[in-house]
């Protein structure tokens, strides 16, 4: 297993920035490498760019047995699709062909009479910020189910009543970007991948980042170490019905790429939608605005940052308030509890970026030709 690191790792270095510190670099890889080992992460992507650091891309472990693990490869995003989903939406209300302001039954051309008690007063905004007030049931998430009622069922979906007041209280809903992606759908005539592909393209260009291709298998996803019931067999879902919530691929690179396109500091500031009275410093999941969980840490440092969790994947996006720099990581594996991995693999990496940033910092100012 260390040597297959390894020999993933000697590969991906090669395709790092050129004019990264090198012994920077080296602190920040060896420190990623100890978190997979310390957390039994078979393999794992991981992209940091910005306009303060150099741009670093990353590979660990093996794609399947035998082949190691590339930057270029694509894997699943499993939530981090919401990022594209939220973007898609975001271009729609910027160019008013929908406004954030709509009303979903509107949008979908739903007679209110036959809504359920409330929903008539969902809007585009509280789907996004996950304050639609829909009901979620005890269990399994109806949009991991072979037929989840979005969007074959919507009419259903939306006879039944809320279980609060649309846009009083956040309640992660994958349902809720399900409709979301049909609202684009209805309204534009497009399809979300394509509506995604044209926001995407416009900022980045060719990309890895498109629908997940259920055949490929190029790449092997992991059990959970602390699960014995988990069986990489039963990792096939609904992709084409779970697309605007998770069911997205892209590599670590792209999806960097297009954070650093796509979420300036001043389109950041607009996404923060959490009441005042939230408490962020009291945990990272406190606080949601719009396709960001918005954390402030014990220093008062602000990050908007979107996790993703899925039998066979883990995955994490995080852009600071500056927006000078973000970084992503995808790996193959969960642990069964993967929101504490991910809050784990969030705080490890945070500190390791950090470092080195401070560390390239300073080993600018002793670079030959540079000012000191």
């Amino acid at each position: 297993m260390q040597r297959s690191l390894l020999v993933a790792l000697t590969a991906a270095l090669s395709v790092a920035h050129a004019d990264a510190a090198p012994q920077c670099m080296a602190t920040l890889t060896s420190e990623l490498q100890h978190l997979l080992t310390e957390q039994s992460l078979p393999a794992a992507q991981f992209s940091l760019r910005g306009r303060d650091v150099q741009a670093i891309d990353l590979a660990f472990g093996q794609a399947s047995h035998g082949r190691p693990l590339t930057v270029e490869q694509p894997l699943r995003i499993a939530s981090l699709s919401k990022i594209l989903t939220g973007l898609a939406i975001l271009d729609s209300d910027a160019d008013k062909s929908l406004p954030l302001d709509s009303k979903l039954v509107d949008v979908l051309g739903i007679d209110s009479d036959s809504s359920g008690r409330g929903v008539r007063d969902i809007t585009l905004h509280d789907l996004l910020g996950h304050r639609s007030g829909l009901r979620r049931p005890v269990g399994l998430d109806e949009m991991l189910k072979p037929e989840p009622p979005c969007p074959a069922q919507i009419g259903q979906l939306l006879s039944e009543p809320l279980q609060a007041s649309a846009g009083s209280t956040f309640q992660y809903s994958n349902t809720g970007y399900c409709l979301l992606g049909e609202a684009l759908r209805v309204r534009t005539g497009q399809s979300l991948a394509d509506r995604v592909a044209a926001s995407i393209t416009r900022r980045v260009g060719k990309s890895t980042i498109g629908p997940h291709d259920e055949g490929d298998r190029t790449v092997r996803y992991h059990a959970s170490p602390d699960d014995p019931t988990d069986d990489p067999a039963s990792y096939r879902f609904n992709y084409p019905a779970m697309l605007a919530s998770g069911g997205f691929q892209s590599n670590a690179r792209d999806m960097a790429r297009l954070l650093a396109q796509a979420f300036p500091a001043d389109k950041l500031t607009a996404l923060d939608t959490a009441p005042r009275a939230c408490p962020r410093s009291s945990g990272p999941r406190n606080c949601h605005g719009l396709v960001f969980h918005v954390f402030d840490d014990t220093q008062g440092q602000r990050m908007f940052w979107r996790d993703g969790s899925l039998p066979g994947v883990s995955a994490l996006a995080v852009v600071p308030a500056h927006a000078r720099w973000n970084w992503v990581f995808i790996a193959t594996r969960r642990h069964r509890d993967g929101l504490r991995l991910n809050e784990q693999v969030l705080t490890a990496i945070g500190h390791a970026v950090s470092r080195h940033i401070q560390c390239e910092a300073g080993e600018r100012q002793t670079r030959p030709g540079m000012k000191r």
